[in-house]
């Protein structure tokens, strides 16, 4: 009998864990994404100070995540969105706003898959 409480504590246990995770991503991925929408207003206004700024903070959720969550996720994806920020914060440093919508949209579709896959464990 206790074998049986054992297992389902650790079931518990594993599904706190999904949730939790699943949690902090979808937290994440809404955080990011008023990132990325506030960094594209600002260009569209051509306030790329705003701009950078913007994609500052959020390449720096990234790199919090990464390093924060990484026993619960794969940092892999939080990387690749990372670098995505950085490569836009670059094309406007260079006064290049279409690349920068470029790596903006990308970014964006890297946001819409994490927020998926995390909607799949829940």
């Amino acid at each position: 009998m206790k074998r049986i409480y054992a297992c389902l504590v650790i079931v518990a246990a594993l599904l706190v864990i999904a949730f939790y995770s699943s949690f902090r991503v979808q937290q994440f991925a809404e955080e990011i994404s008023e990132d990325l929408d506030n960094a594209m207003e600002a260009i569209r206004d051509e306030d790329l100070t705003g701009a950078r700024q913007a994609l500052a903070e959020g390449a720096e959720l990234c790199d919090r995540m990464r390093e924060g969550m990484n026993h619960l996720l794969r940092t892999e994806d939080f990387t690749e969105l990372e670098a995505a920020l950085r490569a836009a914060d670059g094309h406007l440093e260079w006064n290049a706003p279409e690349e920068a919508f470029g790596e903006l949209r990308r970014a964006q579709v890297q946001v819409e898959t994490l927020a998926w896959l995390a909607q799949r464990i829940i």
